[in-house]
């Protein structure tokens, strides 16, 4: 019975994905070459471990860390307008 209950609680975690921030993280991550995933990925869990943003605040520059048609996104999110938009520049 254990068993069962522990891996319906899995199947429901699994099915839940990655929250907005850390779904915006991955985004960020993908740009940067230099890191490998598990150390971009450690860092971000870091960063929003510490700064606390919300899922309101990520849920909103997720939707607007979208580069303009035919722009690519990492290109993007080096300009001032794609920083501001991602959530890279300072507040």
């Amino acid at each position: 019975m254990l068993r069962l209950a522990a891996a319906a609680l899995l199947a429901a975690l699994a099915a839940c994905g990655p929250s907005p921030c850390q779904e915006l993280g991955q985004r960020i991550c993908s740009c940067q070459p230099g890191l490998s995933s598990s150390t971009c990925k450690t860092q971000v869990e870091q960063q929003l471990k510490s700064a606390n943003p919300g899922e309101a605040t990520c849920d909103q520059f997720l939707a607007s860390c979208q580069p303009p048609p035919g722009v690519d996104l990492c290109e993007w999110m080096l300009t001032a307008t794609g920083k501001k938009a991602c959530g890279l520049a300072p507040q």
